[in-house]
């Protein structure tokens, strides 16, 4: 059984050293980035035409990472979904409880110590 070579203008043949691709057109890009940024680049790149039209197919929507915009992508190519492709998002931060009122600095007060006591002192 041999491999076919695959067809012309099939998805999976668009998809086809697609990473690669992406990564030689955005390598200027700073992420996360907008879907017009992602152009924009593409453009200031000089990408060939079949890339273009492929970019263009990018649903609007922030890119966290190179990895997300290919994924994204193939998903389009493929006829896949794209609602949960990526979208990892900026890192969360930790959540921490509100504060509750303003802080008030509290007076210090003496150690109270019985009549005749003095400190001890170690021994030489």
């Amino acid at each position: 059984m041999t491999a076919r070579p695959e067809q012309p203008g099939t998805p999976a043949a668009e998809a086809s050293g697609l990473p690669d691709r992406l990564a030689a057109v955005l390598a200027d890009l700073a992420f996360p980035s907008d879907r017009w940024q992602v152009l924009t680049t593409a453009e200031m790149y000089g990408v060939d035409t079949v890339t273009r039209t492929m970019l263009e197919r990018l649903p609007e929507r922030r890119y966290h990472s190179l990895g997300e915009v290919v994924a994204v992508l193939a998903a389009v190519l493929s006829g896949r979904p794209v609602g949960a492709v990526g979208q990892a998002g900026p890192p969360r931060l930790p959540r921490t409880a509100p504060r509750r009122g303003p802080v008030v600095a509290r007076p210090v007060r003496p150690v109270a110590r019985p009549e005749g006591h003095r400190p001890v002192r170690p021994v030489a």
